[in-house]
């Protein structure tokens, strides 16, 4: 009979469940796609296609109680070859180990974690594969928040781990609905937020202890390799590139917002470069140990930029700019650095003096490296400086007589710039006239230093889109004018410096000569229509913008957006200090500890306090219709004198009916285990039917054999009683 029992040591998983399983994988492994590279994306997908192949041919066991009752997801027939899948297994790890130089060793861990994840669904076979396998699927969770953590991944990835943590829920609950399991889970983790909060807020904000190297990561934004039209690309791009607050201070005007990243002063004749960092003497250390500190003058406007992740070592500030954070290089070309590879979140403080000069004195290097251009490269140009030095005295006038030509001649402003041969500048201010920033700057440079004017090039950002939605005038960073400058990669701009004689670094832009509107308000019409064309995003930046509506939900979920990244993201051990100096006034390291354990005590006492309550409620709801099956069981057999002790498990008062009720054991026993599997497993709807059908009837099987016994056990006391009183006499007497 006990053949007949489902065997309990197995892993049993409903198909709802399985297929809950599968889509668990699809989402957990998509959080990750963009990390991943597209050969891994292949075998990931082929997995995924195989077990769904699997799992639609499965076919749902009869409903019988000699089956072993629940679907197995992972049966023979279902689970891969042990070799196909040691094969495949070894094949990749070789492949990620080859490409792992390339990826880097976060990303190779990355890919090996993912795949060992695909692979793992093939071989759940116990509850242990199951729970190891769920663990696998929050670790990929956890690591795609390591790329992305703005507020919207945020939250896509706590979906996740509501669905992730519902089917652990789903595949053990005894009789509950996905939508029941769901409800527990989310009040679970509302429970824990309070205490995962407490934690976040006064908990000690660690440095890293190490760095994970991101070797090759896809860089993103501007180049330190400039050539004419390349910028134009980045104008397609509608990306995030840094968010700007102003503090206690008005948002300087448009025209003045020139976001200054890199000073490229090397020309080849045809593409514009840094300064090596050896020649320059200006790398990270050796920039600290000179102690670069640039002439301040004037108002100071002070502002914190929050910079998207580039893996480029540049950041963004108006000049002259000026910081005292130690992770900061300020560089002798008046731009700010990182001191390492900006792979996350970058935030700084950055206090900038618009009037001050730059660079009153050159010296004789630098003059020489402003003034080189290759020979022969532009002739052109080259005989149409020395025209233009002969008849302007001053290298202000000769600057506003090449903008005048800009300015009155027939030259376009333009993101479909017509191709130049090797870069030619001839050939673009002579026969084209028609380019982005690159092209004004690139020539309007090359121009004036063939007229012996120092020049060069600086690439960076023009202006900003603000947004007021994130006005938070009772801040004090924010006291004068509430919102933000969001800089997309569109803002991308190209403009020139030359070398004035007791002006220093003087800024001209020769995009103002040909498109006053750019520089001044933004893009032009023109600009935006040729952006559209050429965007091949059918949700682009410039489509959304169109419909208000649209735009106005665009603009108050960035601000939503900010605020997450200002006070979430950016939550350093200097703001949790104020804030914690602000609560408790100068608090002391005891006090701070103090204040850490008692917030955890106080959430410990709740969390009790909660599961003591909840467990009283629980313990009054009324029974499963197994136990109340099982119950009158119980019941028959307490009237007959054998009655189950609270401390006692089912297995051992099964021993205890066998060892006092041998005619009863078998059918006790198969009792015993049907139960079990009801109230500890979990079962289809048909199968807990035919189960319960099997439990009933084995419930009226005990009862009336005990029914029969006490029958036969008063016919024998009436005998004896009988013999007993006399009143039964033998014939024979």
């Amino acid at each position: 009979m006990s053949n007949n029992i489902p065997q309990t040591e197995s892993f049993n998983l409903p198909k709802n469940s399985a297929w809950l399983l599968w889509g668990c994988q699809l989402v957990n492994i998509s959080s990750l796609a963009a990390e991943l590279s597209t050969w891994m994306l292949a075998i990931l997908a082929l997995c995924l296609c195989w077990q769904a192949l699997l799992l639609s041919r499965q076919k749902t066991s009869n409903v019988s109680p000699n089956v072993g009752s629940a679907i197995k997801l992972h049966t023979d027939a279902v689970r891969m070859s042990p070799f196909i899948l040691m094969l495949l297994a070894i094949s990749g790890c070789v492949a990620i180990a080859v490409s792992a130089q390339s990826f880097g060793v976060l990303i190779a861990m990355v890919h090996l974690l993912t795949f060992a994840y695909a692979l793992k669904a093939f071989e759940i076979k116990k509850r242990k594969d199951f729970y190891q396998h769920s663990l696998l699927g929050v670790f990929l969770l956890a690591c795609a928040l390591i790329f992305k953590q703005d507020l919207g991944f945020s939250l896509f990835i706590l979906l996740l781990l509501v669905i992730n943590l519902t089917l652990i829920h789903q595949a053990f609950a005894k009789r509950n609905s996905l939508f029941n399991a769901s409800k527990t889970v989310v009040i679970l983790l509302l429970q824990s937020s309070l205490l995962a909060i407490t934690l976040f807020v006064v908990f000690p904000r660690l440095s890293p202890f190490w760095q994970v190297p991101m070797a090759n990561s896809a860089k993103t934004g501007l180049s330190d390799v400039v050539s004419p039209g390349d910028i134009a690309n980045l104008a397609l791009s509608s990306e995030l590139a840094f968010r700007a607050n102003f503090k206690g201070a008005s948002i300087p005007a448009y025209s003045t917002l020139y976001w200054r990243a890199m000073t490229l002063e090397n020309y080849d004749g045809r593409k514009w470069t840094r300064v090596n960092n050896n020649a320059q003497g200006q790398h990270n250390t050796k920039a600290k140990q000179q102690g670069f500190n640039p002439t301040t003058s004037g108002t100071a406007i002070s502002y914190q930029v929050i910079a998207q992740p580039s893996f480029q070592p540049w950041l963004f500030a108006l000049s002259v700019a000026t910081t005292t954070d130690p992770k900061l290089v300020l560089k002798q070309d008046y731009t700010i650095q990182s001191t390492t590879i900006v792979n996350q979140l970058k935030h700084y403080q950055i206090k900038s003096y618009p009037d001050a000069p730059l660079a009153l004195s050159l010296s004789q290097q630098s003059r020489q490296r402003n003034l080189a251009i290759k020979p022969g490269s532009n002739p052109k140009l080259e005989q149409l400086a020395v025209d233009l030095k002969a008849k302007h005295q001053s290298s202000l006038a000769l600057s506003q007589a090449v903008l005048t030509t800009f300015r009155e001649q027939k030259y376009y402003y333009t993101l479909q710039a017509p191709m130049l041969i090797n870069n030619s500048l001839d050939q673009f201010y002579f026969d084209t006239k028609a380019g982005f920033c690159v092209h004004y700057a690139s020539s309007f440079t090359y121009l004036m230093r063939a007229a012996g004017v120092p020049a060069r090039v600086v690439t960076g950002y023009l202006g900003g889109e603000y947004n007021d939605e994130s006005n938070d005038a009772s801040s004090e960073d924010n006291s004068s004018q509430g919102g933000h400058l969001s800089i997309y990669q569109y803002d991308a701009h190209a403009w020139s410096e030359i070398w004035l004689e007791g002006i220093g670094w003087y800024r001209v832009d020769p995009t103002a000569a040909v498109d006053p509107e750019r520089v001044s308000q933004g893009w032009s019409s023109a600009l935006l229509e040729q952006q559209s064309e050429l965007n091949s995003d059918f949700i682009s930046l410039y489509r959304i913008k169109q419909l208000a509506w649209l735009n106005t939900l665009r603009l108050k979920l960035d601000a939503i957006n900010y605020q997450w990244t200002r006070w979430v993201l950016g939550y350093s051990a200097k703001q949790q200090y104020d804030l914690l100096k602000r609560w408790f006034g100068q608090s002391m390291p005891w006090k701070t500890a103090a204040i850490i354990a008692m917030a955890l005590m106080l959430a410990m006492a709740f969390f009790t306090l909660f599961y003591w309550l909840s467990g009283a409620k629980n313990s009054k709801h009324k029974v499963s219709p197994a136990q109340a099956v099982y119950n009158q069981c119980l019941t028959a057999l307490a009237k007959k004198g054998f009655t189950k002790e609270r401390h006692q498990t089912t297995q051992q008062f099964s021993l205890v009916i066998n060892e006092q009720l041998p005619h009863l054991s078998a059918d006790f026993t198969e009792l015993t285990s049907v139960f079990e599997c009801l109230h500890y497993q979990q079962y289809s709807e048909q199968e807990q039917l035919a189960l319960m059908a099997q439990l009933a009837k084995k419930v009226r099987d005990v009862t009336k054999a005990l029914n029969s016994v006490s029958t036969m056990a008063n016919d024998t006391k009436n005998i004896s009683s009988m013999i007993n009183n006399k009143k039964y006499k033998n014939p024979q007497q």
